[in-house]
């Protein structure tokens, strides 16, 4: 949903794009580590913010700017709609443990992904390479952030805007839930199409805003509910498994703790990087959620944009809750755009937009279908909640163990890309066990929580077929690239991009 991105003026044809957070907070006055004895960069990175090739130590970041970075992704309008959804289902004690279990896995996977990231200094798509091949990884990364964000999320926080300008004027026809999505989503989609840096730049500044907002919500719904005794007596408008919000709860940040190499590549600190996710996921989250989820509790199941006008929040305050989601979606569009654009010979701007288009049909239907119910926006989190940990367990089982503890390679060094390298095209054993995870946690598995079976099955599936298979000699790859100085580009990409620089192959 989220994904780590911002403006930043570069030479190459495309002069304004959006790129990693990290980068961006150089200019809010963080800025570059350099070390005096850096060897000279000898990588050639044609797609911009070291897509696919390393970051250099020039460009590294302090862990602070990395917590804040992912602090600035959290916050958000989608974090207060998860929070207002488990107050539909659960009471507050039961609320509080499945924020503090689903933040915990989150925190988990962000936390060793994070590491991973920042050792390798590699985005997440290239990370993939080892795993799933360097084909596979173009897929898995598309699947993950091409389509869950460019595409899912965008239409979800789409029809969620469409939702929160009907609750503002709900006898308006032109702010019913529906065509709201379409106008709403299409100015979304010319905004990020065109390149608006201000809008960027407004995300950061809305953090402080989304913090006392989140604690306005808790506190309201504590008075609203009578006082704190009665709030905890509360009953939920209806109850589900807590094994269900859990999922729930993992669903809304997974992929965010999935992706989170492409913004701990960044960091100085391997330990910092992971810490700094781990710890603003277990405490700022937990307090989004429970924020808001306990003012919808105490308003009796009510929307949490509708809780947030019945208390008296200020035209001022909702209208700024619209501008983050409006940016926060804005970045969607573009992450989902950068992922497309690697294997797809179109322009960034014309992939915005044609993600658009289908996000906001998609946006449009679901408004015009289920109205304001948020019943499609539990099934996708619990479905995004419970396929993707098993990406997560593939990654993690082939960097950690397969690679730190059976082929004994130091973690600085296990995904370390280095020029004549020979990486495998497809790697089947990820592809296999991603697959099998995902469906058997997801759909099969009906007892304990969806998102850590679809992890532990993906993990274990990993580790025991690539150790058996290295141990008895099989071959378990296809096909062969040699990595160039221009990283893990694909030729056409290359090509593409010499010509444009009126530059001879080589």
């Amino acid at each position: 949903m989220f994904y780590f991105s911002a403006f930043l003026q570069d030479a190459e044809p495309y002069s304004k794009r959006y790129i990693s957070h990290a980068l961006e907070l150089s200019r809010l006055g963080d800025p570059p580590l350099a070390s005096s004895g850096e060897s000279k960069y000898e990588w050639v990175d044609i797609y911009g913010d070291y897509t696919l090739v390393p970051v250099p130590e020039t460009a590294l970041r302090t862990t602070t700017a990395i917590f804040f970075v992912f602090t600035g992704v959290l916050a958000c309008i989608a974090a207060l709609w998860g929070g207002a959804a488990l107050g539909t289902q659960y009471t507050p004690a039961d609320m509080v443990l499945v924020a503090i279990i689903g933040c915990l896995i989150q925190g988990v996977i962000g936390f060793l992904t994070a590491y991973m990231g920042a050792s390798s200094r590699l985005s997440t798509y290239a990370c993939m390479t080892w795993p799933y091949g360097r084909f596979g990884a173009f897929l898995w990364g598309l699947a993950l952030a091409g389509i869950t964000c460019g595409l899912g999320w965008y239409a979800v926080e789409t029809w969620l805007f469409g939702v929160m300008m009907h609750d503002l004027m709900p006898n308006n026809p032109i702010m019913s839930v529906g065509v709201a999505s379409i106008w709403g989503g299409l100015m979304m989609m010319i905004t990020a199409a065109i390149g608006i840096a201000g809008i960027a730049f407004l995300s950061y500044l809305t953090v402080p805003f989304w913090i006392i907002l989140a604690g306005i919500s808790f506190a309201a719904g504590v008075m609203v509910g009578g006082g704190w005794e009665k709030v905890l007596a509360v009953q939920p408008v209806r109850s589900a498994p807590w094994e269900i919000g859990v999922a729930q709860v993992v669903g809304l940040y997974i992929a965010g703790a999935t992706i989170t190499p492409d913004v701990a590549r960044f960091a100085k600190s391997r330990l910092g990087a992971g810490l700094a996710w781990f710890v603003q996921v277990i405490i700022i989250e937990v307090y989004f959620l429970v924020g808001a989820g306990v003012l919808t509790l105490a308003m009796g199941g009510a929307r949490i944009t509708e809780a947030l006008l019945a208390i008296g929040v200020g035209l001022g305050a909702y209208l700024l809750a619209v501008l983050g989601q409006w940016t926060t979606n804005d970045n969607n569009l573009y992450s989902g755009a950068l992922n497309w654009a690697l294997i797809v010979p179109l322009s960034r701007r014309a992939l915005v937009i044609i993600q658009g288009l289908i996000g906001t049909a998609i946006a449009a239907y679901v408004g015009f279908v289920a109205g304001a119910s948020l019943d499609p926006y539990i099934a996708f989190l619990t479905i995004l909640g419970s396929f993707v940990p098993a990406v997560s367990g593939t990654l993690i089982a082939d960097f950690y163990v397969y690679r730190g503890l059976y082929k004994k390679t130091p973690l600085a060094e296990a995904y370390r890309l280095k020029i004549g390298d020979k990486l495998p095209e497809v790697n089947l054993i990820g592809w296999i066990s991603t697959a099998i995870g995902g469906v058997l946690g997801t759909w099969v598995i009906t007892v304990g929580i969806p998102s850590l079976n679809s992890f532990l099955i993906s993990f274990i599936l990993y580790c025991v077929l690539a150790i058996l298979l290295d141990k008895a000699g099989i071959k378990y790859t296809i096909g062969k690239f040699e990595v160039t100085k221009y990283g893990l580009s694909p030729s056409w990409a290359i090509k593409r991009w010499l010509a444009r620089a009126g530059k001879a192959p080589g």
